[in-house]
């Protein structure tokens, strides 16, 4: 039980990638006290230990954001030992084509097929379900579930930041003039581009609906970052430096933004 007012923050997907290098930026603010959730107990509770062998200032929590038991078992949790969240991070995500690029990257490389073969509407739909299901569905259930007990936050103002990606942008897609389009504009990755593209919107919807409670709602662009959710297949920059403007906007005082979309650069077109 926490002793003396901190602000508690909730991470999704934290016990890797830029979920963990946001809760070592958290850190650096010592009046944070992090829930590190982890679809997986085990590998949880061991960032969590990595992170802060003492367990004064990071606690592991199991949350699968695409199962509406365990978020509400995570939600209920929360509420018995602290009664309050005073900040929501909404971070796990998943992207799945990636692994469907290596496969048929991997079978032309041994000697291939001359053309594509033929599409599995049934796994295309589950594809893009699964995705989906962790991006979308996942962040808007988390959302949901906490939000009466970022209601009862005590350090105001509360806030919600949600994961979305430069390539959900539709600004940064559709506008042939701008000096991004090129980077942007190949037809690739639809199910998870798609799926932050409707992150977007669900940011704007809960910046609206929690505007007058004076709540800091906002999106953030992590940008390509060399972390297991690239499979190794590309290569970014540190997780420590996309994790930055998550753990900014986590932290914003009454002054700060709200309903924007941004990277570390300012913002970015919806």
């Amino acid at each position: 039980m926490i002793t003396k007012p901190r602000t508690i923050v909730l991470v999704t997907g934290a016990n890797q990638g830029i979920g963990y290098a946001v809760a070592q930026g958290l850190l650096a603010h010592k009046n944070c006290f992090i829930l590190l959730g982890s679809r997986d107990t085990s590998r949880g509770a061991k960032a969590a230990a990595n992170l802060d062998p003492t367990g004064e200032f990071v606690e592991s929590i199991t949350i699968d954001v695409a199962d509406d038991a365990s978020i509400q078992r995570a939600a209920d949790l929360v509420e018995s030992k602290y009664g309050r969240l005073d900040v929501l991070i909404n971070n796990a995500g998943i992207n799945n084509e990636i692994d469907v690029m290596i496969e048929q990257h991997k079978k032309q490389q041994e000697g291939g097929v001359p053309c594509p073969e033929p599409v599995d509407l049934a796994q295309q739909r589950k594809l893009f379900r699964d995705v989906y299901e962790v991006n979308l569905f996942g962040a808007a259930m988390v959302t949901e579930a906490f939000t009466p007990l970022l209601e009862k936050s005590t350090d105001f103002p509360a806030r919600i930041v949600f994961v979305s990606s430069h390539t959900g942008s539709l600004g940064l897609r559709a506008d042939p003039s701008s000096a991004e389009y090129a980077k942007w504009s190949h037809p690739s990755f639809p199910a998870y581009r798609s799926s932050k593209a409707a992150l977007n919107m669900l940011t704007l919807h809960y910046a609206a609906k929690f505007h007058g409670k004076g709540w800091k709602v906002n999106g953030s662009c992590p940008n390509l970052t060399d972390t297991n959710f690239t499979r190794g297949w590309v290569k970014g920059r540190p997780a420590t430096e996309s994790a930055a403007n998550i753990v900014r906007l986590a932290t914003l005082s009454t002054d700060g933004e709200s309903g924007v979309y941004s990277d570390e650069n300012g913002v970015v077109p919806w």
